[in-house]
């Protein structure tokens, strides 16, 4: 009777010990890339969330750069305002580091319409809220080799209620 499971010959030892040290940096790589995927999905979940929520106060809050985001607290004085498009854009990124300067707010009219927006804002302007941000993967390798990633989100929602 011949021995189907015969023990590998001199020649084989390090066979497999070879093949794990070729094929494990591309595991590694594989699965840090996954993480840095991962990160890049949120951030741009993240800054996504952060124009939304800007846009959703320029509905009817159009004070553009007020650092705070407290919507508890009802503004009585525009020059002493709580809340903000930027401040609670900012609030909403705090995820990612998101700044004021990585935040933009600008009014234009509908498309197809007559409607003036400048210098008064009316209610059907459309406000749009920008937010940019730089994406860094912090692994070294992978950083080396995509580098940064410039990511932006734009969100448009129409005015509601002019305010102040």
């Amino acid at each position: 009777m011949s021995d189907t499971f015969a023990r590998p010959g001199p020649r084989s030892r390090g066979q497999a010990l070879a093949e794990f040290a070729i094929v494990f940096p591309i595991m590694i790589f594989v699965l840090v890339a996954f993480v840095e995927i991962g990160r890049a999905v949120y951030s741009y979940t993240t800054i996504t969330n952060a124009a939304r929520q800007g846009a959703r106060v320029a509905v009817v809050n159009q004070i553009g750069y007020a650092t705070e985001c407290d919507t508890s607290r009802p503004i009585e004085d525009p020059a002493d305002a709580h809340w903000s498009v930027v401040g609670c854009a900012i609030t909403a990124g705090t995820g990612v580091g998101i700044t004021a300067a990585d935040v933009s707010l600008s009014f234009s009219p509908p498309a197809g319409t007559t409607l003036s927006c400048s210098p008064t804002l009316r209610i059907g302007c459309i406000a749009s809220v920008t937010v940019v941000y730089s994406f860094q993967p912090v692994t070294p390798f992978v950083s080396s080799v995509i580098g940064p990633i410039s990511m932006s989100s734009t969100s448009q929602m129409p005015i509601e209620r002019v305010f102040p």
